[in-house]
């Protein structure tokens, strides 16, 4: 069998064997950009990107398609105009396997066609930037999946040489980082998770200017049992359980979060598997949700959670864990596992409606940022009235606050200001002010867009702002700061607006498991300002930034944004798909 490796030193494989490459890097590039391409290629098109400078430019086209037949050994592949890949069946291409959300063997590592550096043309040069996300994004997504699945097995060294394959992929974010950490902890290796801990904050303050966030040093802790005199561990459990889930309501998330790993470590102890599978959850649920920047260690427990209630017989515990899990993928934007994980979590809370609702809530966030607006608000009426037949209130304002977002991307702004209105209402009634930033953000986009005055709409959102500051959420600041500069966008004072949309996308960035759709949405909002500004090199910045963040999430709308900026920037030069 013929393996074709494009993710890393490119290279071909038959049986296991390293076979001689085709000659010259624009060989490989041509390689990738036809297997990579949904749809056949000219062979003009193909020359325009990748051959215009030479002497002959169909001659060079037809040497190197040449070169590849020889080299694959297939003399009827790479044929036609336009060109057809026609590769032997049973040829294996390990981005397809990634794309699918396996491993090749062995896993992986470094970035799609590593080291080909080819001189071509400003569209090949888009094109590449965009694959390399994608398919960075297929490679991690495949190897977190694996990394949890082997935890949960206690299949140590296969979950430490995968977690060290993410960490080659991306050395410079904090989550592959954090997995290897957990992954030496449990096997009990502590002195290479401080070794790794020491040398990782090292690099990102060489490399970043900046060190990692608390949450990888925290990995590395080792779970402490508490002890109390005279009381059994299952009542130190049950009393952790009550006190910390009681902190994290209130809004000590730190304080919370060190009471519930009490609470895991006595209910391990004693042996009690529900009790232990509840501990897990609520643990696992306060560190991705109270917390910030614990997604990573969040997932680790919640999977532990989910294998725990498995075993015990707890089925609603596994859902519900399910369902935390699956989130986490929709705001990392790991698009497959979060479509293979909704879709779990929905089948196994078929007995649960009121878990049912959760997953359908994420689930239409899941489809809002992928670009389905029309599904994702037809999910949100199903989550919606879920929430209300299940006296879910706060799942149903989270539900509207987001379906308002929806609304407006779709246009239909007399929905997204009803949904928007509504979430504010009872979230008023509730009391629940910490949601209250997200759904004023859009209400005031959807003001601005039927063209409200930007002062007053400004006056309304000042507050949000404010309120989000004092939340310290990272997501409720961006998306505030970023309708504060489009309030000055509106009156057309650009210069007002820029030291807003920067800070927003500051904000965004802070922790290193932010919402990956708002930051594209962020930066390539700024990149459009810019623009019409006349700033060109801000909105190249910007919009360079937003395409990769937008290709690795797959968020097609966002994706097709900046690509717009990046046409309008080189005059009118289309970016290929």
């Amino acid at each position: 069998m013929l393996a074709i490796r494009l993710i890393g030193q490119p290279r071909l494989l038959r049986d296991g064997l390293t076979l001689p490459g085709p000659r010259g890097a624009k060989c490989w590039a041509l390689l990738a950009r036809i297997v990579r391409s949904q749809d056949p290629l000219s062979r003009q098109q193909l020359v325009s990107e990748l051959f215009a400078e030479a002497d002959d430019p169909m001659g060079a086209l037809r040497w190197s398609l040449a070169e590849l037949r020889r080299r694959l050994g297939m003399p009827e592949a790479l044929l036609g105009n336009p060109v057809v890949a026609g590769l032997d069946p049973g040829t294996q291409i390990d981005t397809e396997v990634v794309a699918a959300g396996r491993l090749t063997d062995p896993a992986p590592r470094g970035l799609f066609l590593e080291g080909i550096d080819v001189q071509a043309s400003p569209a090949f040069d888009t094109w590449l930037l965009v694959e390399r996300q994608r398919v960075g994004g297929d490679v991690i997504g495949a190897l977190r999946k694996e990394v949890l699945r082997a935890m949960s097995t206690h299949d140590h060294a296969r979950a430490l040489t995968l977690a060290s394959a993410m960490v080659d992929t991306l050395p410079l974010e904090e989550g592959p980082h954090v997995l290897l950490v957990k992954a030496f902890i449990a096997a009990g290796d502590r002195i290479s998770a401080h070794r790794h801990v020491a040398s990782t904050e090292a690099a990102f303050l060489r490399e970043l200017g900046v060190p990692p966030s608390p949450a990888l040093s925290a990995a590395a802790r080792p779970p402490v049992t508490p002890n109390t005199a005279g009381v059994s561990s299952v009542a130190t459990a049950e009393s952790l359980l009550t006190a910390g889930c009681a902190a994290v309501g209130a809004g000590a998330a730190g304080s919370g979060i060190a009471t519930l790993r009490g609470a895991v470590a006595a209910a391990e102890g004693a042996g009690d598997g529900r009790l232990t599978a509840t501990c897990l959850f609520e643990l696992g649920s306060a560190l991705v949700h109270a917390a910030r920047g614990y997604d990573d260690e969040g997932a680790i427990v919640l999977d532990a959670s989910r294998e725990a209630a498995t075993a015990a017989g707890e089925q609603e515990i596994a859902a519900k864990a399910l369902a935390e899990l699956a989130y986490v993928d929709v705001l990392a934007a790991r698009r497959e596992c979060a479509v293979e994980g909704l879709a779990l979590a929905w089948e196994t809370a078929a007995p649960y409606p009121r878990v049912r609702a959760a997953v359908a809530a994420y689930d239409a966030v899941h489809l809002s940022d992928w670009g389905r607006l029309d599904a994702s608000l037809e999910r949100f009426d199903e989550a919606i009235d879920l929430c209300r037949e299940t006296g879910s209130v706060k799942r149903g304002i989270w539900a509207m606050a987001h379906a308002a977002r929806a609304a407006y991307l779709s246009g239909w702004l007399a929905a997204a200001e009803r949904w928007a209105k509504e979430a504010q209402r009872q979230a008023q009634s509730e009391r629940w002010t910490a949601i209250r930033p997200w759904p004023e953000a859009w209400h005031a986009h959807v003001r601005l867009a039927k063209g409200e005055a930007p002062a007053a709409v400004r006056v309304d959102i000042e507050s949000s702002y404010a309120l989000a500051r004092q939340l310290e959420d990272p997501c409720w600041e961006g998306v505030t700061a970023k309708v504060m500069g489009l309030t000055y966008v509106a009156e057309g004072d650009t210069e007002a607006a820029m030291p807003w949309l920067d800070h927003a996308g500051t904000a965004c960035k802070r922790i290193n498991d932010s919402y990956k759709w708002l930051e594209a949405e962020v930066q390539v909002t700024d990149a459009e300002v810019a623009l019409a500004h006349g700033d060109a090199e801000r909105a190249l910045a910007h919009a360079e930034v937003a395409l990769q963040v937008a290709a690795r999430g797959d968020m097609p709308l966002l994706l097709r944004r900046a690509e717009v900026v990046l046409e309008q920037l080189r005059g009118g030069v289309r970016v290929p798909a």
